[in-house]
């Protein structure tokens, strides 16, 4: 019988979500390029930047000290 613990399952799980993150980044570099050079365009991409802040938050699993 294999146990897995809850810590491996939810580096497992971040590990898994990690990966769709990397390839939203790795797409979005030809816009991060060109965008801010228009007025509307770093607005964008400012709004975007703090949602993949706050989703890569989401999955970090934070640290319980004692």
């Amino acid at each position: 019988m294999i146990v897995i613990n809850a810590t491996w399952q939810r580096v497992a799980l971040c590990g898994l979500l990690a990966v769709p993150l990397a390839l939203v980044i790795v797409c979005m570099v030809p816009a991060l390029l060109v965008l801010p050079f228009f007025a509307s365009g770093r607005e964008f991409i400012l709004k975007l930047l703090d949602k993949i802040t706050a989703w890569a938050r989401a999955i970090v699993p934070k640290v319980d000290v004692k």
